[in-house]
C-alpha cells in the first residue's frame, strides 16, 4: 500500500501539482500580511490540519464505496497493515505537498532566507506530527460516515474542535481542565511552533512539551486501527 499510494500520486501529476500550488497561493498572502503572528499561525494551523484530515477521509470513503478497500482486504493482506501503510504514505505525501508553501511562508515571515530555512527544518517534527494526527483523525471519521457529503461535514467539525482544544483560537486559563487538554493535544506543537516561527522566534520545543501530544497521537492511532476492518468492508451507499 505504501508503494501503491506513491505510484498513484506520481501518475496523477495534475492533481499533485494542484495540491502543491493551492497551499502556496492560499498561505503566502497570509505569511506576507501585516496580521499579528498568532492570527497568521491560526490560519496556517487550520489549513494544515484540514488538508491532512480531508485528504485522508474523502479518498477512504470513496474507495470504500467503490469496493476497492474490500478487494484489498479479501486478498488476505490484513486491514490493519493496509490502513497503517496507507496512512503513513498519505502523511508523507501531505508533507511533501505542503513543504513549498510552508517553506515560503517561513521565508516571508520576516528575516533572511537562511533563518527562514532553519526555522522550517526545526518545525518539520511538529508539522509531521500534526499531519499524522490529522490523517488518523480523517481515517477514524471515514469509518463512521456513509458518503462524501457526511465526510465533509464531520471532518470539518471534528478538525475544528480538535484545533480549538489545541489552543489555536484562544489560550485557556492556566491550570484549568482545558489547559491540561491543550498541553496533550496532538496539534499543540504545530500551533506553538507556528506562533514562534511567524513572529521571528525559534521553532524549537522543550522535550517535555512533546510527551502529551505523542501519547495522544499514539492513542488516536490505536483507536483508528481498531476500526480498520470497518473501513475495509464495502458499503452499499452511493457517494
Amino acid at each position: 500500500m505504501w508503494g501503491l499510494t506513491w505510484r498513484v500520486a506520481a501518475s496523477r501529476r495534475r492533481l499533485f501539482i494542484w495540491n502543491v500550488l493551492v497551499p502556496v497561493l492560499l498561505l503566502l498572502p497570509v505569511a506576507f500580511s501585516r496580521a499579528a503572528a498568532p492570527h497568521r499561525a491560526a490560519v496556517v494551523s487550520v489549513f494544515v490540519v484540514l488538508f491532512g484530515t480531508f485528504g485522508s477521509c474523502i479518498p477512504l470513503v470513496r474507495d470504500r464505496a467503490r469496493g476497492w478497500n474490500q478487494k484489498v482486504w479479501l486478498t488476505g493482506y490484513g486491514s490493519r497493515p493496509w490502513l497503517t501503510e496507507r496512512i503513513a504514505a498519505a502523511t508523507t505525501l501531505d508533507l511533501a505537498e505542503l513543504t513549498p508553501a510552508l517553506l515560503l511562508s517561513f521565508l516571508g515571515a520576516g528575516l533572511g532566507s537562511a533563518t527562514g530555512a532553519e526555522r522550517f527544518v526545526s518545525a518539520l517534527p511538529a508539522v509531521a506530527l500534526a499531519l499524522l494526527a490529522a490523517n488518523l483523525l480523517g481515517a477514524l471519521v471515514a469509518a463512521f460516515v456513509a458518503s462524501i457529503a457526511e465526510a465533509t461535514l464531520v471532518c470539518g467539525a471534528t478538525a475544528l474542535y480538535a484545533l480549538h482544544f489545541s489552543g489555536v483560537f484562544r489560550s485557556a486559563d492556566p491550570d484549568s481542565w482545558v489547559w491540561h487538554v491543550e498541553r496533550a493535544a496532538p496539534f499543540r506543537p504545530l500551533v506553538t511552533m507556528l506562533r514562534e516561527a511567524l513572529s521571528g522566534g525559534t521553532a524549537g520545543q522543550a522535550p517535555d512539551n512533546w510527551v502529551g501530544p505523542l501519547i495522544a497521537t499514539a492513542a488516536l492511532a490505536l483507536v483508528t486501527l481498531s476500526v480498520a476492518a470497518r473501513l475495509a468492508r464495502a458499503v452499499p451507499h452511493d457517494v
